[in-house]
């Protein structure tokens, strides 16, 4: 085996692990590419040899998706920017507001190289520290009702598939006359809608995603406002829908219980919006909450981690005002900075969690929260079991991607509220806790996210129900993956056999 590879050598008895050592993964061959022609030859002796293949980014992802026992291929080695010259564009696209980039970059080092030519991503999650395709492949999201999630920037995609063929993908009407320039490698052009919206939101089912095509826009500033209420208020703001029309993002996070004798549950609200540069040069805008700043500078976040486990595990009833303490520390005038900047939470991905998190349409969130409020509370008083972080609600633009959890069903969903659900690593009782969240959630028509924890496709969770345009995606999947060299325990989970 080991002849036919020259920079992707096989490492055998190696370990995956994901980014909070929850999924662990002991493949066949663990193989980390640093060039097209050595993922296309390892597909290729993958399937010789009867093996099924995965690729793998930073491992944020709290489910079983990147899992295999095969072949493994790691992307971060697949982490440079590409000439868009390789690109046969038509005169109706612009190349300034396009950025090529191969699939391993990891999203910090992507702002900074869009940053050090004057662009930007238009939007982003709260976390910089996946690889490009992992995100978009798992329909990671930002904030903004106008704003869809990251497969809404994909202008294009390039994928490996079965036999090494290399497929570039587009819509109908694509930004390309001609499929990309990869030296002596054939491409094959596709500009096919059902084609495109199958292939960008695949879990990694099509293939070993290559490159991509991204839509940027030029860098800017945004204004961060961190502001404490109660869900009573927040509930009213949200019914009447002014708040998510007038601000670019908007964020609420919820203490899922209620703190002493309060009638009411405690909130945080974020407020994010586009202002001009030269109003962020006074000291304390450019950081976020002195305390909440100061205390990331002084104090590791494996000593918060453990301190906090401590408490929540031996003393459960502190959970409540905990996390009210935890909200109050996050409240924020203020804060100026350049757009991938603020995005980013900063030193709160630190900490050592895993996540849930479930979309409901725009006309179902709000009644959700209650449910959320009776569940929690009687497992506290049943059990001892507490939720170890507040909850969130992120108000997200709906997109058409199939098997994106923000997919618009209807014509009237113009955005869907991801509701997310953070956990503690090692807290006892904790992925059980999730588990009867998810399973009540389900029954109000959630979807799940695919690189969050989850048990979508068992029981009645099947795609069929969850995706109005699954036929479509499992015929495209079908066409592109007959052996079904992609698939894992995880596909197998969700039945895509």
């Amino acid at each position: 085996m080991d002849s036919i590879f020259t920079g992707g050598l096989p490492k055998l008895k190696q370990v995956w692990k994901n980014c909070v050592n929850l999924q662990i993964a002991h493949p066949l061959c663990y193989f980390k590419p640093s060039t097209l022609q050595e993922v296309i030859q390892i597909i290729k002796d993958a399937e010789s040899n009867h093996y099924k293949v995965r690729a793998v980014g930073s491992g944020h992802s709290y489910s079983d998706v990147a899992l295999t026992r095969d072949y493994l291929i790691d992307t971060h080695a697949l982490n440079h920017p590409l000439p868009i010259g390789q690109l046969s564009l038509k005169t109706t696209a612009d190349p300034a507001n396009l950025f090529l980039t191969e699939c391993g970059i990891v999203i910090h080092q992507l702002n900074t190289d869009l940053d050090n030519i004057g662009k930007a991503l238009p939007n982003m999650g709260a976390y910089a520290g996946q690889t490009i395709i992992g995100a978009i492949s798992t329909s990671t999201h930002g904030l903004g009702i106008t704003l869809g999630p990251l497969p809404s920037l994909v202008e294009a995609i390039v994928i490996v598939g079965e036999k090494g063929e290399v497929y570039h993908i587009e819509r109908t009407d694509g930004i390309s006359t001609a499929a990309i320039n990869l030296g002596n490698v054939p491409v094959k052009l596709i500009q096919d809608d059902e084609v495109f919206l199958s292939s960008v939101v695949s879990i990694g089912c099509l293939g070993v995603v290559y490159a991509v095509v991204l839509r940027v826009t030029d860098s800017y500033y945004l204004k961060e406002v961190r502001t404490f209420y109660h869900w009573k208020e927040v509930k009213a703001l949200l019914e009447k829908g002014d708040v998510l029309k007038e601000n670019r993002h908007y964020e609420v996070i919820i203490n899922a219980y209620r703190v002493g004798n309060a009638e009411d549950h405690s909130c945080l609200t974020t407020v994010r919006n586009v202002c001009p540069p030269e109003t962020g040069t006074n000291w304390f805008r450019l950081h976020r909450a002195l305390g909440y700043t100061v205390a990331g500078w002084l104090i590791p976040a494996f000593v918060v981690d453990a301190v906090m486990r401590f408490l929540f595990n031996n003393f459960p009833k502190l959970t409540p005002g905990l996390i009210q303490m935890l909200i109050k520390t996050l409240r924020d005038g203020c804060y100026i900075q350049k757009s991938f900047k603020v995005l980013d939470l900063g030193s709160a991905n630190n900490f050592s969690g895993y996540c849930m998190e479930i979309a409901f349409k725009s006309n179902k969130y709000i009644d959700v929260v209650q449910t959320i409020f009776d569940i929690t509370e009687k497992m506290a008083n049943d059990g001892k079991q507490y939720l170890t972080s507040p909850f969130a609600l992120r108000f997200v633009k709906t997109t058409d991607h199939y098997l994106s959890m923000q997919h618009k069903d209807n014509a009237q969903d113009d955005f869907v509220c991801m509701i997310e659900f953070p956990m503690l690593n090692g807290t006892i009782g904790g992925v059980e806790m999730l588990a009867r969240i998810e399973e009540e959630m389900y029954k109000l028509g959630g979807r799940p996210h695919w690189g969050q924890y989850n048990h979508v496709g068992v029981g009645d969770e099947t795609l069929t129900n969850l995706y109005q345009k699954y036929p479509e995606w499992i015929n495209n999947y079908k066409k592109f993956s007959p052996n079904g060299t992609f698939q894992n325990d995880f596909t197998e989970r969700c039945g895509i056999i």
